[in-house]
C-alpha cells in the first residue's frame, strides 16, 4: 500500500470516528448542568487568579518585600494551576473530572487556609503559589474539559459559557476581595478565598461522566493501543499543534501581566485606590461578554477557531500598547474594556482548536500540554516584568510595552499555524482553519 494510499485511510477512519462522537454526544442535556458547573468552578479559579493585583500591595508591606518577589507568588499560583495540567489531565482521564475537581479543591481550600498564618515570603510562595496552585489545577482541567463529553457540535458555544466563568470571577471577586482588604486585612481574605475554593468540591460533584461516551472513547483507545502508547510526544509531532502550544505562551505571559499591573498602573496614573481595583472588574465584564461572544462565533460556519485567535491577538497588542497613554478614569474605563474584549477568545477557542488539529480523541492530553505551556508563562511573565521593575523602572506602563510585544509575537506564530494548514489543504484535502 503506498504512502498516499496509507494517508487517505487514516484520513477516513479519523471522519468515522468524528461521525461517531457525533451520535453519542447529545448535545446538551445534563451538559448543561456540567456547564453551569464549569462555569462556577472557573468562576473561582480564575477570579483569584487575576485578582492577585489587588493583594499584591498589602502583601508586600506586610512582609517588607519587592515588587518582583510578591508578583513571583501570584505569577506561581497563576502557573502552577497550568503546569499541573498535565498531570491533572491524566487524573481525569483516569478518575474522571467529578473525582479529579473535588481532590483539587480539597487541596487548594486547605492551602489557602494555611498561607493567612504566613509570616515570610518562603512560606507564602509555598502555600499561597504552590500548593494552592496545584489544588486549583486539578479544577482548573475539568472545568474546561467536562464538556467536552456532552457537546460537540455546540462545544464551541458550551466553552463559552464555562470560561466566561474566568471573566464573572474576576468582575465579582476582585471588589470583594477589595473590600474584606480594607476592612479586615489581607490575612481574613485569603480565609474567604479558601472557602471559595472549598465550594468547588460542591461544583465537582455535579460533573457525572457521559456513560455512553466514556464507552465509545474507550473502545476507540483499545482498537489504537499502538498509537496512544506516547500520546505526548506524537501530539508535539504534529507541527500545527507544536506551533499552537508554543503561541499561547508569550500569549499567556502577557495577559497575566496586564492583570497583575493594572491597578498599579492605574494608581501610578492619579486614580484612587478603589477606582483602580474596579478595572479588573471592569476588564472582568468585557471578558465574560466576549468569551459568549466568541464561543458563538466560532460555531458559525464560515469562522474559524483559528482566524478569531489571530485577529483577536493582534488587538490585544494593540490595546496594550496604547493602554498607558489612558490618564483619566474614563479612558482607562473605555481601554480596560477592550482589553478584557480582546484577550476572552483565547480559553473559548482553543477547545475547538485543538479538535480542530488533532480530533477530539486526544483533547484532554492536548489540553494537558496546553495547560503546561501556559503555567510556564504565567509563571514568567509578571515576575519578570517585576524584575524589570525592581531593577531598571519604576514606571508601571513598562509592563504594558512588554506585553503588547508578547502578543506581537502570538499573533505572528498563530499565523504560522494558518500557512501550515494551508498547505496540508492544498497537498491533502484536509479542511481549512
Amino acid at each position: 500500500m503506498s504512502q498516499e494510499e496509507t494517508e487517505n485511510r487514516e484520513s477516513n477512519e479519523d471522519s468515522t470516528t468524528t461521525n461517531d462522537d457525533l451520535k453519542d454526544v447529545p448535545d446538551g442535556g445534563w451538559g448543561w448542568f456540567v456547564v453551569a458547573a464549569c462555569f462556577l468552578c472557573n468562576m473561582v479559579n480564575d477570579g483569584i487568579a487575576y485578582s492577585f493585583g489587588i493583594i499584591l500591595e498589602p502583601m508586600r508591606s506586610d512582609l517588607g518585600v519587592g515588587v518582583g518577589s510578591i508578583s513571583l507568588v501570584g505569577g506561581a499560583l497563576s502557573g502552577v494551576t497550568m503546569l499541573i495540567g498535565p498531570v491533572a489531565a491524566a487524573c481525569v482521564n483516569r478518575y474522571g473530572s467529578r473525582n479529579t475537581c473535588i481532590f483539587g479543591s480539597l487541596i487548594a481550600a486547605s492551602s489557602m487556609f494555611l498561607s493567612s498564618y504566613c509570616s515570610s515570603f518562603i512560606s507564602l510562595f509555598v502555600t499561597y503559589g504552590l500548593l494552592a496552585g496545584i489544588g486549583l489545577g486539578f479544577v482548573y482541567v475539568p472545568a474546561v474539559v467536562a464538556v467536552g463529553e456532552y457537546f460537540r457540535i455546540k462545544l464551541s458555544f458550551a466553552t463559552g459559557i464555562c470560561v466566561c466563568g474566568s471573566g464573572a470571577g474576576t468582575f465579582l471577586i476582585a471588589p470583594l476581595m477589595s473590600s474584606l482588604i480594607d476592612q479586615f486585612g489581607w490575612r481574613c481574605c485569603t480565609r474567604v478565598l479558601s472557602v471559595l475554593c472549598l465550594c468547588c468540591a460542591v461544583f465537582g460533584l455535579v460533573m457525572v461522566p457521559n456513560k455512553k461516551k466514556s464507552q465509545q472513547m474507550l473502545e476507540n483507545n483499545n482498537n489504537t493501543d499502538s498509537e496512544q502508547s506516547q500520546p505526548g510526544w506524537k501530539l508535539l509531532g504534529d507541527v500545527r499543534f507544536l506551533l499552537m502550544t508554543v503561541a499561547n505562551i508569550p500569549n499567556a505571559m502577557a495577559i497575566y501581566i496586564g492583570y497583575t499591573y493594572l491597578p498599579a498602573m492605574a494608581g501610578q496614573a492619579g486614580l484612587s485606590k478603589p477606582d483602580a481595583h474596579f478595572l479588573i472588574s471592569i476588564v472582568g465584564i468585557s471578558n465574560t461578554l466576549g468569551r459568549i461572544f466568541s464561543g458563538w462565533l466560532a460555531d458559525i460556519r464560515w469562522t474559524s477557531a483559528l482566524g478569531i485567535t489571530i485577529i483577536t491577538a493582534s488587538l490585544a497588542c494593540v490595546c496594550c500598547f496604547i493602554l498607558p497613554f489612558g490618564h483619566t478614569y474614563m479612558s482607562l474605563v473605555l481601554l480596560s474594556v477592550l482589553f478584557g474584549a480582546a484577550i476572552s477568545s483565547g480559553p473559548t477557542v482553543s477547545t475547538p482548536l485543538i479538535v480542530d488539529i488533532i480530533g477530539i480523541n486526544q483533547l484532554n492530553t492536548a489540553f494537558g500540554i496546553l495547560t503546561f505551556a501556559r503555567g510556564f508563562a504565567a509563571v514568567l511573565g509578571p515576575s519578570a516584568a517585576g524584575f524589570v521593575l525592581d531593577h531598571f523602572s519604576s514606571q508601571f506602563s513598562l509592563p504594558f510595552y512588554i506585553a503588547s510585544f508578547l502578543f506581537g509575537v502570538s499573533t505572528f506564530l498563530h499565523g504560522l499555524i494558518w500557512c501550515c494548514s494551508r498547505k496540508l489543504n492544498s497537498r491533502d484535502g484536509y479542511t481549512p482553519l
